[in-house]
């Protein structure tokens, strides 16, 4: 027998409409099944795992890892760590940490990470910490603009395969925290009823009780420190986390857990803290240079003899070209830090900055002895104009928009030669 069949426009518009109508049928029938405890058929499951896999090789193939990151960086395992243990543990368990029965039961239920890690790229790992996976329960990072946290969270991802239970409990709580069994789900609720000693556990994976940052060895440094920092500039800053003024990954869910009344404490509790030298180290003035008070107390450089001028070296720098050598940097932070650069309008750090500044204003941070690293990041976001924070966050950026990437560099690097808190 046979058939005559002429395709027309109108033939494929009707078969395109009723498609459509059968879909919306089967949705409104009601007869799909949405549970969770029915899981999926293995095709549908390997289905969806294998398009999103797809989806994540093809759209991250633009992105490598940055010039100066090294994923093995000790300082850039610890940074991620203290968020790994409340942000992802939760749902993906840790070494000596199993998952919940409850993400267990989820469709499809978050995979344990450690025998998986080596299974993606770097760039892949980015771009699931950064962008999450949609239906699935995996979250994107909570702001788009901080790759820098998210490139230390892909770190973290790479050495979590071969950390034992006890030195994971270490680097992600540490102290008397490290010691304790692990629940599953690990911090899982960790401190939402704002009751402050809680809070000051969840602050110190990172920060520490004293403010000074864990960490040692090679990941000294890994964070900012904290410890006597003005109150009104800690609790200002943790509000403006809390409301997403000023943007971290890290920062912003654990400032959003709590009410103003434990922000406060919080804030009070660091800023009594004494911001003495982290142990085993004895950092002093950079060498063969000196400042004295001028009468307006801003300190004011004594140059040792045959010293270049302000002028000569910063506009050197100002056309582009870092100053060779580590000691030709210093000499050009600690001009830009003290003198600032008349020509391109930026003032002194330490108008600011330096003792009598946060004297003035107690919403003005110390920058000496804060990690280089730390102060170089948060300089070029204000550039960039990526950094929220304190209603005095646009003179920042002012200044940072006429800083050189090189100016940037010698600035961070003197202020973290000099002595902690000066």
């Amino acid at each position: 027998m046979r058939i005559d069949f002429l395709l027309t426009w109108k033939k494929v518009l009707a078969a395109a409409v009723a498609a459509v109508l059968l879909a919306l049928g089967v949705s409104l029938s009601g007869m799909v099944s949405i549970a969770a405890s029915s899981g999926h058929f293995a095709p549908v499951g390997w289905f969806l795992h294998w398009t999103m896999g797809n989806a994540v090789d093809r759209q991250s193939l633009l992105i490598s890892v940055p010039p100066g990151i090294d994923l093995a960086d000790p300082a850039l395992v610890q940074r991620s760590a203290g968020h790994f243990a409340t942000g992802c543990a939760p749902c993906h368990g840790a070494p000596g940490v199993p998952q919940s029965p409850v993400v267990l039961s989820m469709t499809p239920h978050p995979p344990r990470l450690e025998g998986q890690i080596g299974e993606w790229k770097d760039r892949e790992l980015f771009w699931i910490v950064k962008h999450g996976i949609k239906y699935s329960g995996m979250p994107s990072w909570v702001t788009q603009g901080r790759d820098d946290e998210v490139w230390s969270q892909v770190a973290f991802l790479r050495a979590l395969p071969d950390l034992t239970p006890e030195r994971y409990a270490d680097l992600a709580l540490g102290g008397e925290a490290a010691r304790k069994p692990r629940e599953a789900g690990g911090e899982t609720m960790a401190a939402l009823d704002g009751i402050f000693e809680v809070a000051l556990t969840d602050c110190a994976r990172c920060h520490g009780r004293d403010g000074l940052g864990r960490g040692s060895g090679p990941a000294a440094e890994a964070f900012p420190v904290i410890a006597g920092q003005p109150e009104a500039y800690l609790l200002a800053s943790l509000k403006a986390f809390a409301a997403g003024e000023r943007h971290s990954g890290f920062m912003q869910p654990p400032a959003k857990r709590y009410d103003d009344g434990t922000l406060a404490q919080l804030a009070a509790w660091y800023a009594a803290q004494p911001a003495d030298a982290r142990p085993g180290e004895d950092r002093g003035p950079s060498p063969a240079v000196g400042t004295v008070s001028a009468p307006d107390g801003i300190p004011r450089q004594i140059l040792p003899q045959g010293a270049r001028s302000e002028s000569a070296i910063v506009s050197a720098a100002a056309a582009g070209g870092l100053p060779q050598g580590r000691e030709a940097l210093l000499d050009l932070g600690r001009r830009i830090a003290l003198e600032g650069i008349a020509s391109r309008k930026i003032p002194s750090c330490t108008r600011c900055h330096g003792a009598e500044g946060r004297r003035k204003n107690d919403h003005y941070p110390y920058l000496a002895g804060q990690p280089e690293w730390y102060l170089k990041t948060h300089l070029h976001l204000w550039k960039e104009k990526e950094r929220g924070g304190t209603r005095f966050k646009h003179l920042m950026t002012e200044v940072a928009e006429g800083l050189t990437d090189e100016q940037i560099d010698a600035v961070a690097a003197w202020y973290a030669e000099q002595p902690l808190g000066r």
